[in-house]
């Protein structure tokens, strides 16, 4: 029995990387809106999970969602590594490099979810760096060794819908980025009577910040995309665990229970 489309050997993974992620998003965003913590109109993502009860949420869905990611990106190393049939030196580190980061990718998630923006500011944006910057990395890296695959594994139109991916992804964040610093800097040249979480039109800098967050939002929703691109691959394999007991040492330390 062939089962469900998204039950397919470990295509789980990848759809709910980006389903749960994406819930986390919409969910911290309507309790934020809806409590009058952040302004509707476009927000950042972390902003909505700034307050308590809504950073209780964000935090703890996000955690799952580093789980998700990292098990994700160690699958997809595990399924290049068994691709590599030539054990082509310059895919294996290709595919090595993109290990590690994605694991500092996860990292970054998990720091985005516990620091909180208005409580440690520093910590969050390295949080945030890592997710974005690193992620953009992690995408560019997957795309050339698709390229690398394609034609016997991968085709030829995913690679080029990865590629695109991942430059809307790029693009996107050195707007979110560069938008970020013009809205901060002249954000700064006022003082005002509320604060970062709610901004409006009158407010110096109120053009490049929208600019930034609609770019930070197009960011997450192409990584989601990305992952989406793993799904007919990680339908085709599946993965065991091999334990293999130490039975000299196992003897060592204890006789062994005969019947």
């Amino acid at each position: 029995m062939m089962g469900f489309w998204f039950t397919q050997g470990l295509s789980f993974l990848p759809i709910g990387l980006g389903v749960w992620t994406t819930a986390t998003m919409v969910i911290s965003y309507v309790m934020a809106v809806c409590r009058g913590d952040v302004v509707p109109d476009f927000p950042y993502i972390s902003d909505t999970g700034d307050k308590i009860p809504e950073s209780c949420v964000f935090g703890q869905m996000l955690n799952i969602s580093a789980f998700l990611s990292l098990g994700t990106m160690y699958v997809r190393y595990k399924q290049i590594e068994a691709m590599n049939q030539a054990d082509a030196r310059g895919l294996r580190i290709l595919n090595k490099a993109s290990l590690w980061v994605g694991l500092l990718t996860s990292v970054g998630i998990t720091l985005v979810a516990n620091f909180q923006e208005t409580n440690v500011r520093a910590v969050h944006f390295i949080g945030a760096g890592m997710v974005f910057g690193l992620g953009v990395v992690y995408s560019f890296l997957h795309t050339v060794i698709s390229y690398k695959l394609c034609p016997t594994f991968v085709t030829l139109r995913k690679c080029r819908a990865r590629a695109f991916i991942t430059a809307v992804g790029g693009t996107a964040m050195i707007i979110a980025f560069g938008t970020a610093m013009v809205a901060n800097y002249q954000w700064a040249t006022h003082e005002h009577e509320h604060d970062r979480l709610h901004w409006r039109p009158e407010d110096p800098g109120f053009a490049p910040h929208v600019a930034s967050t609609i770019s930070e939002w197009i960011m997450a929703l192409a990584f989601l995309f990305y992952f989406f691109t793993f799904i007919t691959d990680f339908q085709l394999m599946e993965m065991d665990a091999v334990i293999r007991l130490k039975w000299e040492e196992l003897q060592e330390r204890a006789p062994l229970i005969t019947a």
